[in-house]
């Protein structure tokens, strides 16, 4: 029996749609955690008394751990199994997100917010490879970017819940709930997510023969009595396999692929964190009262998470390439139209509408957990998304200096378009195998490339 066929072609079971909901859920509370700083902002930047240009690159510290994480983190998933990753990433998010509410100075927060970020680098791209090595074939870009959707959701409900919970409990109250609800979700990793087969079949640690028929039981579908023959045992220590998996993303058959897809990740990325960072700012700027503020950051995120999850329908129906290159050449068009926008309800359609199309940056993680194989995808996911994260520190910092600088929110947004717009010609250059083959109907390649 080939056990990647039988994921690939079988049915979605009860056991894949617990382990992909929480994968989702798990987004949602990075979403939480990232956004919780720029719903704060408001309030603690007076409390604080921070100016503009500070303010960035507080927004940028996690984004910064984010990069670290994603960088020099996520690899250990090859190495050591997805799960102890993911299990280490959500000590260091509770860890970063609690010690905020008992921070009492900015070189704390700094620190606090970097090492939550830290935490998020290897949760993200370690939610898309469980959620591209669970699904079936048919329907995996769709459940590769509806898993991660759940970032954007996250920062929409935190958005919603600051408008209750800090007038009642202060700015801290958003990390508190972040914090906990991390504690809260480690057990249930613990005990219902199962570790990928592909990692179980490809390392062999272990107990694999065990703990591989135990999802097979699960998934309906007969036992093993032996594990398949590795064709080669790594006995090299575990940094220079991680070294090993980081070269083998510029093999001739990868290379032009990673830097197009990194390249994709860095301009993306830079707009995004710009947008969900400055937006309840720039709102609060402009003279409009705090809830305003917060109902255009939540209406930017609600905007998100539609483009997030709908990106992925649209992929295994028309390709992920068209898909993605068309979400992120609307987006530069419509951040472009903000100067002609008056009045308060069309610039809440518009962030809605530049949110949506944004969120078409999230079929790059779809691409990623495409191109690569097995043995190197949280490597390739994880470095593409560590750094693209340069960009996402880039970006609230260079907001900032603009913001200080005197820059309006239209004027911005005519900056953050030009990013985006090279985002969006990246994709379309790519011509990867695995993206040209099957382009209509999502992983089709995964048969004939083994």
């Amino acid at each position: 029996m080939d056990i990647r066929e039988v994921i690939d072609n079988g049915p979605f079971t009860r056991l894949q749609l617990r382990a992909v909901s929480l994968c989702f859920f798990l987004n949602v509370l990075d979403g939480v955690d990232v956004a919780s700083i720029s719903f704060a902002a408001p309030l603690l930047s007076r409390a604080w008394g921070i100016d503009p240009a500070t303010l960035g690159v507080v927004f940028s510290a996690a984004l910064a751990g984010m990069m670290a994480g994603s960088m020099l983190l996520a690899p250990f998933g090859d190495a050591v199994g997805r799960r102890k990753l993911l299990t280490l990433s959500l000590v260091l998010i509770a860890t970063g997100m609690l010690g905020v509410v008992l921070a009492h100075s900015l070189a704390e927060l700094l620190v606090l917010r970097f090492v939550t970020g830290l935490g998020l680098g290897g949760v993200v791209p370690t939610m898309a490879t469980f959620a591209a090595e669970l699904s079936p074939q048919r329907n995996r870009n769709f459940a590769v970017t509806a898993v991660s959707s759940g970032y954007s959701l996250g920062a929409a409900l935190t958005g919603l819940a600051a408008l209750w919970m800090v007038p009642h409990w202060g700015w801290p109250s958003l990390f508190l709930l972040g914090g906990g609800l991390t504690v809260v979700t480690l057990p249930l990793v613990l005990l219902f997510l199962p570790e990928s087969l592909e990692f179980l079949l490809s390392k062999q640690p272990p107990r694999a023969l065990e703990r591989i028929n135990t999802t097979l039981r699960a998934l309906r579908q007969p036992a093993i009595t032996a594990l398949p023959r590795k064709a080669e045992v790594d006995a090299r220590p575990r940094l220079q396999q991680v070294a090993a998996g980081l070269a083998a993303l510029f093999t001739p058959r990868y290379a032009a692929a990673t830097l197009l897809l990194w390249l994709a990740f860095v301009t993306s990325l830079l707009t995004l964190y710009f947008l969900q960072n400055w937006v309840p700012q720039l709102t609060a700027n402009a003279g409009l009262p705090t809830a305003l503020a917060f109902l255009s950051g939540t209406v930017l995120n609600l905007g998100l998470w539609v483009g997030n999850a709908s990106v992925g329908w649209f992929a295994d129906r028309f390709g992920l390439r068209r898909s993605i290159a068309t979400y992120l050449a609307l987006g530069a068009i419509v951040l472009l139209s903000f100067s002609y926008l008056q009045g308060t309800a069309a610039i809440l359609i518009g962030l809605g509408t530049v949110g949506v199309m944004q969120g078409g940056f999230l079929g790059l993680y779809a691409v990623g957990a495409r191109i690569y194989p097995a043995a190197n995808r949280v490597t390739g996911i994880g470095w593409a998304a560590g750094v693209g994260r340069l960009g996402a520190v880039l970006g609230p910092w260079i907001a900032g200096l603009l913001v200080a600088g005197g820059m309006n929110m239209s004027g911005s947004f005519l900056v953050f378009a030009i990013p985006l717009a090279v985002a969006a010609v990246c994709v379309a250059a790519m011509r990867s195998p695995e993206l040209a083959e099957g382009s209509r109907v999502g992983l089709q390649p995964a048969t004939k490339a083994r």
